[in-house]
């Protein structure tokens, strides 16, 4: 046996804990029909067009990819009237998180994230060797003004999400912009917007515009969610040329494989799918709002495609009674909400099920 010690710095490491698979659940409570409400996955599947798109490229896997991803770049610089040299594309947008820390990061540098939130941000910032520093929620939405007063001359780089993970909460464009414009323009904000697409059309906002008057500004969007494309990995980053170059130099080549490649660029052009999901999950999101509360349940606001519940000390026993009945949703306990449970949003059969089974276990 090899005799290994991790470095210090990485030795609290911990590893990512997703959400249970349906393939998991099936094999210990053997249960064949399950519903997944657990990683805020799109309810309607991935866009047809993706999925054509997939089966004209098999017949060419035995490609290499494009190492530069061109025609997807060009695509999203278009559709988001920037420049390809400010797109970076990678597998998944967590990828474009460690990027940032790999090109961007120092030791001992300050990064500032909010808490609890998505758990690579911390990790981007441990692998940095970076000082983390922890802002937590307020009412279970982001702090933006705590965020500020934690700056410093040390501080290189903010995590900011929204809609936030895991609790749905969003700030507007005045919110943001009157953050952007009260901080150091050396320090970077990273601004997570996964979820995006699920906001209400009365409270969107693009946030590109403020790429021009903040070069300090990076924006990261995904195709796991509206597009319906999680499996294959793949989520870009929209930011100045000058710092995209800086990540390019780091990205590996070849990062995102073909058919991901194939599938996201054919997405793009499926406005209808992308109106379609949106419009299904905000009057799913509403049922499943109106139903919770209607038998007491305290439901967070949320702009995303998942539900923040407060389910109290019994979160675990209703996780685990859900999961005997063949409904997965996620419990909260790693992110610190031990009391907790995410709902994502499915599809109205689906949705219906879980609350009926959910009241059954809530009311006993």
């Amino acid at each position: 046996m090899v005799n290994l010690t991790l470095p210090k710095y990485l030795q609290e490491l911990k590893p990512y804990i997703a959400g249970k698979s349906i393939s998991e659940v099936q094999k210990k409570y053997g249960i064949s029909k399950l519903i997944k409400l657990a990683s805020n996955e799109n309810p309607l599947g991935p866009s047809p067009k993706a999925i054509e798109a997939i089966k004209n490229a098999l017949k060419d896997i035995h490609r290499y990819p494009d190492s530069q991803i061109k025609e997807l770049r060009y695509k999203i610089a278009a559709i988001s009237q920037l420049k390809p040299e400010q797109v970076v594309v990678g597998n998944g947008s967590d990828e474009i998180m460690g990027l940032i820390g790999q090109a961007l990061l120092l030791p001992k540098e300050e990064v500032i994230i909010p808490y609890p939130a998505f758990s690579i941000y911390e990790k981007v910032a441990t692998l940095a060797q970076a000082i983390l520093i922890k802002v937590p929620l307020k009412n279970l939405a982001i702090d933006l003004e705590t965020i500020k007063e934690k700056i410093s001359k040390k501080t290189k780089l903010i995590f900011l999400t929204n809609p936030h993970n895991p609790t749905g909460s969003f700030f507007d464009a005045n919110a943001l912009e009157a953050f952007l414009k009260s901080i150091p323009s050396s320090t970077l904000v990273v601004l997570d917007e996964a979820y995006v697409n699920f906001v209400s059309q009365e409270k969107r906002f693009d946030s590109v515009i403020y790429l021009k008057k903040f070069p300090n500004l990076i924006i990261l969007r995904t195709f796991s969610k509206a597009y319906g494309l999680a499996g294959l990995r793949i989520g870009y980053g929209l930011m100045s040329a000058e710092l995209a170059s800086f990540l390019e130099a780091v990205r590996y080549p070849f990062n995102v494989n073909f058919l991901a490649q194939v599938a996201a660029a054919a997405a793009l052009e499926d406005k209808e799918f992308l109106e379609k999901t949106c419009q299904v999950v905000q009057k799913e999101r509403n049922f499943l709002i109106k139903s919770l509360t209607s038998i007491g349940v305290k439901v967070y606001p949320s702009e995303a495609n998942f539900l923040l519940i407060y389910v109290g000390k019994r979160a675990m026993e209703i996780y685990e009674n859900l999961l005997k009945k063949g409904i997965i949703v996620r419990p909260l306990t790693s992110y610190g909400l031990s009391e907790y449970l995410r709902i994502s949003v499915g599809k109205h059969a689906e949705n219906q099920v879980f609350i009926e089974i959910f009241k059954e276990l809530w009311q006993r």
